[in-house]
């Protein structure tokens, strides 16, 4: 009788544990996109994206776009690090995230653009605001 309430608390806990699973996007695998655990629970990137924007003066700028939908209420924040070609930082406007919300099944769509034309590549990060 024990032996089978041990059995019974361990296979609830299991399957609690794969209830809990955050939903995951093979975006998660790129190396621009860095998103704290946390967050995964409440949301899910759904697309990444990047192109230079042609300026008047000859040069073009990179642009970052990216989507998410959510899975849960939740406010997060994000932020974009730029680098050039040699792999330094390049630094934006602001340091600081900003700060965003996502509803249940809501789809939301961000933008930033890289502040100077060296700019070669970009992380994007997304982390729980408290």
């Amino acid at each position: 009788m024990i032996t089978r309430v041990i059995l019974l608390a361990l296979l609830s806990l299991v399957l609690s544990g794969c209830a809990t699973q955050p939903p995951r996007s093979e975006l998660y695998d790129r190396e621009e996109l860095s998103v704290d655990p946390e967050v995964q629970f409440g949301l899910v990137v759904t697309e990444l994206f990047q192109e230079r924007l042609r300026q008047p003066s000859g040069n073009s700028l990179l642009q970052v776009a990216f989507a998410v939908e959510g899975r849960a209420d939740t406010r997060f924040g994000w932020k974009v690090t730029w680098f050039n070609a040699s792999g330094m930082e390049v630094p934006g406007v602001g340091k600081g995230y900003r700060e965003a919300r996502v509803l249940p099944g809501q789809h939301r769509y961000f933008k930033a653009t890289a502040p100077h034309p060296s700019v070669d590549s970009f992380q994007l990060h997304l982390r729980e605001m408290r």
